[in-house]
Formats: structure tokens, sequence, C-alpha cells
């Protein structure tokens, strides 16, 4: 066999390892940017549902109230010395993992919201003055009856608490508060495809591409309910 002869198959077989690869390559990378795409939305999701998973127990022991990200982390730092974490230092501290970042808003509960200025009340009038004692031992007397051995009824509970029974836990807010927790792809089509967001009803939305998303603020702490609620 002539020397050119041998370049000529050489070089063919150079080139068409070369072709051979790049068609692999044209079919294998997609399918691996797919794999990759749907193992960060997963992770992310598996996020969502931690943080949820995690209020819902603080909230059990905690007057039905939710807590920073930062208190589930590390529940010492937030007056619990008794509680262990209920959540990996990544999520709690919302680090960002798998392609996505992650955002947290805490809604104030009813009586966390901030009162009216002090000497006015919420409507602008003049707020009144503190009473005497004599006119809280009259409000008392109001409410005093003779001992003629009948059931007492059972006081009507102040607003915006509900009533309890013998030994039950203490009253709580009508309105305890909530929190919103979402996720975002770090680049949108590259990391992830999707938004997703959960509050403390529990459900994990999905916010795919054509469908409205606005981050949840301060302004207004909540899902977005254009998004799709997941299995």
């Amino acid at each position: 066999m002539s020397p050119i002869l041998i370049v000529v198959l050489v070089i063919a077989a150079v080139f068409g390892g070369i072709m051979v690869i790049g068609i692999i390559a044209a079919i294998a990378i997609p399918g691996l940017l797919r794999a990759r795409v749907a193992g960060n939305e997963a992770s992310a999701i598996g996020a969502l549902r931690a943080m949820s998973s995690a209020q819902a127990v603080w909230t059990s022991t905690h007057n039905g109230r939710p807590a920073l990200p930062s208190c589930l982390g590390d529940p010492a730092s937030c007056g619990d010395t008794t509680s262990p974490p209920f959540l990996s230092a990544d999520v709690a501290f919302r680090k960002t993992r798998s392609g996505y970042d992650f955002g947290f808003v805490l809604r104030p509960g009813q009586d966390d919201r901030p009162p009216a200025s002090s000497g006015s009340s919420a409507t602008g009038e003049a707020a009144a003055a503190d009473p005497t004692d004599a006119e809280v031992r009259a409000e008392l007397e109001k409410f005093s009856t003779p001992d003629t051995g009948a059931t007492p009824t059972t006081p009507a509970a102040p607003s915006g608490m509900v009533p309890t029974v013998g030994h039950r836990r203490p009253a709580q807010p009508l309105d305890p508060g909530g929190f919103a927790f979402w996720a975002s792809p770090s680049n949108l089509g590259v990391s992830g495809n999707r938004h997703f967001c959960v509050d403390e009803t529990g459900v994990v939305r999905e916010y795919v591409a054509g469908v409205s998303w606005t981050p949840p603020s301060d302004a207004d702490p909540r899902c977005p309910d254009t998004g799709r609620p997941l299995q």
C-alpha cells in the first residue's frame, strides 16, 4: 500500500471519528441538559416542601405563628432552646442551590401589626385616657353576681381571640400570620424552566413559561394564584 493511500485512509478515519463524535454529542447533550434542569427543579420543589413541613411543626408549638427561616435553622437564636433545627442550613439561610435562588417573606399576624401612633386611634380620633381606680372597680361590679349556686356562664373572648374551655391551650389570634417561600431559576431556561412558590396553605405552586409570575413581597406576601398546584 502506497504511503499516500495510507495518509488518505488515516485522514478519513480521523474526520469520520470526529463526525461520529459530533453526532453523538448532538444527541446526548440536549438530553443531559434536560436531565440537569429536571434535577434542579426537583431539588427546588424539595426545598419548598421542607420549608412548609418545618413551618407546620414550628407553628404547632408556637401559638400558630410562622417563623423566619433563620429561626427554623437555629431555633435557639429565636429563643427556643429546646427544639432541634427544623431545616438544613442551605434551605434555612436561602443559599443558592442547584441553579435556583430562594426568597422569603413573613406576613405579620393580627397581633403583630403596628398599632396606631401614640395619642391617636387608627381612625385619627384622640385616644381615651387611662381609667381611674374608681372606674375600674365600677366596671368590675357590673359583672359581679351573688353566689346562687348556678353554673357561671363563660365570658366572651376578647375581640380577635378564639375562646377556650377548661385547661386547653391559650387562645390563638384569628389571624396568626403567614409566609411565602419561593424559588426562581438563577438562569431561566438554562438552570430551570419553572418558578415555584409555597405559603402557609402548604400548597406548592408552579409557574411555567407564559404564566404571570411576580415574586411575593411585603406589600403582597402571598403566592400568586396564577400558579398550578403540584400534586
